[in-house]
């Protein structure tokens, strides 16, 4: 089991990092491959970002570091398919290269799979297609002008009678997962954009505290990726309500980082740009691009899956 304590010191330890200054890139279409290592601009701006080590030796170095602790961890399980290099990689760039922060990153998102099982095992990709109907939250396919991935939640357009909670959370941690195996997104990270139109009672009940605790423990380090930034526009006075509460499980990694843009339009473009934006939030994006991300996701199915099994194996060890 994992301390609050610890998690909390992980967060606090990983904040300190990823904002050095580096030029922007133009704003580009970029397919979800998951497979693609970082090229060579990528690995120079991976040094910075997360402090990626340039030397091959010193990778080596960590990632076997990092594999002995976790197998000392798990000593009776099957790990030789879980604790493989690209996986080992992805906790370390969340970590920027800090061999026990990763660690702990793996004990706490193992950790999630005991404590909230139900909220990311509610179907598979291609069983939540009432949740995809409803345009609710996808991934833009364009990136930003930092490299990272924009997330789009949409919770006002969520009717609690149409499908449960569960398969919302379901739904949107599938995607992370997808995203989470792009090697770009490891060293960038990504961009959470929640438009709260629409919220109201009806969603204020249906959010408890387990739900909640949920949601802060995702963002505050039990996942491995970064969340840079998390823009919260629309928000009525409702929400805001909400996020009193959910504020007290979010650790410094994201509470640091959370804007709110009322119903400033302006300011939100200022910070995410518009070709990534739906055009009722004054963007440009299409139809089309919502669901690029979608059909991705339930292309590598079986891939986002079998990792989601074998947390939930490591988690009954």
């Amino acid at each position: 089991s994992v301390s609050r304590s610890s998690v909390a010191q992980v967060s606090i330890a990983l904040r300190k990092g990823p904002s050095r200054v580096m030029d922007p890139l133009p704003v580009r279409t970029e397919q979800f491959t998951l497979e693609d290592d970082i090229d060579d601009e990528w690995a120079v701006r991976a040094e910075t970002i997360v402090n990626e080590p340039s030397d091959e030796e010193e990778v080596k170095a960590k990632v076997e570091d990092a594999r002995r602790k976790l197998n000392e961890r798990y000593p009776d399980a099957n790990t030789e398919d879980i604790f493989t290099e690209k996986n080992i990689i992805k906790y370390l760039r969340s970590a920027n290269w800090n061999v026990v922060d990763a660690m702990d990153m793996f004990l706490t998102s193992v950790q999630q799979f005991k404590d909230f099982l139900p909220f990311i095992t509610a179907g598979s990709p291609s069983q939540l297609e009432k949740v995809w109907s409803k345009k609710i939250v996808w991934v833009s396919p364009k990136r930003d002008q930092w490299g990272r991935r924009v997330i789009i939640f949409r919770l006002g357009r969520w009717n609690p009678s149409d499908f449960s909670v569960q398969q919302l959370y379901t739904a949107t941690f599938s995607l992370l997962q997808m995203i989470s195996l792009e090697a770009v997104t490891q060293v960038a990270g990504t961009v959470f954009v929640a438009d709260m139109q629409g919220f109201g009672f009806k969603h204020l009940k249906a959010l408890g505290v387990e739900e909640l605790r949920c949601l802060g423990s995702f963002l505050s380090g039990g996942f491995p990726m970064w969340f840079r930034k998390l823009h919260i526009v629309n928000n009525p006075r409702l929400f805001n309500m909400l996020y009193s509460i959910l504020k007290g499980f979010l650790g410094p990694r994201i509470k640091d980082n959370v804007q709110f843009h009322g119903y400033q339009l302006p300011t939100l473009l200022e910070a995410v740009p518009a070709e990534i934006l739906p055009k009722d939030l004054g963007g440009q994006s299409n139809d089309a691009d919502i669901d690029l991300s979608v059909e991705a996701l339930k292309k590598n199915e079986d891939r986002v899956l079998a990792i989601m099994e074998q947390l939930k194996y490591l988690s009954q060890q």
